[in-house]
């Protein structure tokens, strides 16, 4: 494992310090090394979404009636 040196403003610093009193860290470095592994997760994430985007078929062509569309399907989700 490999040791970082971080800088972090007053603001920041106790912000990771009430994460962590919180309790469901063990420490400063629990808590960013926590965020860092959601982060690869979150951009591994958005890979597969993208290929599943490219793989969903032929393209549409995204024109002001189709964006009218889109939001009402949107909208009728919502309820």
């Amino acid at each position: 494992m490999t040791n970082v040196t971080l800088q972090l403003s007053d603001d920041l610093q106790q912000f990771v310090a009430s994460e962590t009193q919180a309790g469901q860290f063990a420490g400063p470095a629990a808590y960013i090394q926590a965020l860092i592994e959601r982060a690869k997760l979150g951009k591994a994430k958005l890979a597969d979404l993208l290929i599943e985007g490219l793989d969903s078929g032929e393209p549409i062509p995204l024109n002001t009636a189709e964006w009218q569309r889109i939001r009402a399907e949107v909208e009728q989700r919502r309820g």
